[in-house]
């Protein structure tokens, strides 16, 4: 594989973690969660950690400059030839951006995988999760904003990378073991 570098996008219940731990799996890549890391800030208790349930709770993304940071600070620990894959950077267009910047100057080969999905699959899929995990931003309303705040976002997004050939589009309305296939099969091809 000639990419040692992947962002994951897509809305809200694609399937972004699971894939992401599917191509660690395959090919031995570390994974970095931008939501996982705002959540255990979250969870732990302080002024952040505040600030970030608040933005949470309603479905907002939170600030580029926060999400930045944190895969700056990722990347940036990193050995050049050690492998990750970000679940959640690069969401909205000013990221993006910087991302690309980012892995350009550090010569860091990257792919940016956009996992498509129906809005009710996905709608369908959240409900789900929150029933079975008790995900507390999961509430119907907040996923319905979220999905717009996608639609604004996240879309200049993916659209960025797609002007920079950097894209792989993937269909996300299948079982995860077939994303999984189609995502490879597409890197190899």
């Amino acid at each position: 594989m000639d990419y040692n570098t992947f962002v994951m996008l897509g809305k809200p219940g694609a399937g972004k973690g699971k894939q992401s731990a599917l191509l660690a799996e395959a090919t031995g890549y570390s994974v970095f969660s931008t939501g996982g890391r705002f959540r255990e800030i979250r969870d732990s208790g302080t002024f952040m950690g505040q600030k970030i349930d608040k933005v949470l709770k309603t479905g907002d993304l939170m600030p580029s400059w926060f999400a930045v940071y944190l895969f700056q600070e990722a990347v940036l620990n990193r050995e050049p030839n050690e492998g990750v894959i970000y679940e959640g950077a690069g969401r909205m267009r000013p990221e993006a951006e910087i991302f690309h910047e980012v892995m350009t100057w550090l010569e860091r080969p990257y792919r940016a995988v956009h996992i498509n999905l129906p809005d009710d699959v996905a709608l369908n899929r959240l409900l789900k999760r929150a029933s079975v995990e008790g995900r507390k931003d999961d509430k119907e309303e907040v996923i319905r904003h979220r999905l717009d705040i996608y639609r604004q976002e996240v879309i200049p997004s993916v659209e960025f990378f797609r002007e920079k050939g950097t894209l792989i589009e993937v269909n996300g309305d299948q079982t995860p073991e077939a994303v999984h296939a189609e995502l490879i099969a597409t890197l190899k091809g």
